[in-house]
């Protein structure tokens, strides 16, 4: 059900990526199952700015319910540029609201990774394509995590490979693939090194420069499992690098 419901958030932000705007100008506020608040109305956010930015001598009038302020009071040189100030408060309230939801919705799904409930943080991400609100690399490499502290490795992969590995919908970065690393070096009898070494040889191939992010995560991964001669090679490359 899991696995299911990553393909469903592609599905969904996919639908949604050529109707954002429109989305979020509709007057109803709909509201996700996680919590996260959408968007909303563009007209109520815009009336909080009014009354908190400062543009009195703009926007002040009589308000006709939800709708514009009214301008009968406006000079006519103004009303010309109405639509594009309009606008350009639509595109500022989107952007402040959509960044407010993902931030909510990224701690909440960092709190399911520390709660082991890889199942919810999907969920969670998925209540975001709901909304029309597409995620960035962070909520996605958390849900990720969320996988790998719950040793749940093959759900790890899949999230990666639908989030990650399909038509360039994000691109990974460094942290998502030490995260990756650091759940394949769980199992401490038998770390896959195997599957490590795959993972710097895409990332040194998507020229992404070695930190000590990664370097420090092959060190955990050598302590916690004894093999202190990797461990010294790890040391020498990170040397040999300057890192």
């Amino acid at each position: 059900a899991a696995a299911k419901g990553v393909g469903f958030v592609l599905q969904v932000f996919e639908r949604h990526r050529m109707v954002m705007r429109g989305l979020c100008k509709r007057v109803s506020s709909p509201q996700g199952r996680g919590g996260v608040t959408a968007v909303g109305s563009t007209y109520l956010a815009r009336a909080h700015l009014r009354n908190h930015s400062g543009r009195k001598g703009y926007w002040r009038g009589k308000e006709n319910g939800l709708g514009a302020p009214s301008a009968t009071k406006l000079p006519a040189v103004f009303l010309a540029g109405v639509e594009d100030v309009e606008d350009d408060l639509d595109d500022e309230l989107v952007k402040m609201y959509n960044t407010k939801a993902l931030r909510q919705a990224t701690r909440r799904i960092q709190a399911c990774a520390k709660e082991r409930k890889p199942n919810l943080a999907i969920r969670t991400l998925a209540d975001l394509a709901n909304q029309g609100i597409q995620p960035d690399r962070i909520a996605a490499t958390a849900v990720i995590d969320a996988c790998v502290q719950s040793s749940k490795m093959d759900l790890a992969e899949n999230v990666f490979n639908e989030l990650f590995g399909q038509d360039d919908f994000m691109e990974p970065d460094e942290v998502t693939y030490a995260v990756l690393i650091k759940g394949y070096g769980q199992d401490i009898a038998n770390p896959k090194w195997s599957k490590i070494r795959q993972i710097l040889q895409v990332m040194e191939a998507a020229g992404l420069d070695l930190t000590t992010c990664t370097y420090n995560t092959l060190l955990e991964i050598c302590a916690v499992s004894n093999d202190w001669q990797r461990g010294m090679q790890v040391l020498e490359q990170m040397a040999d690098r300057q890192v």
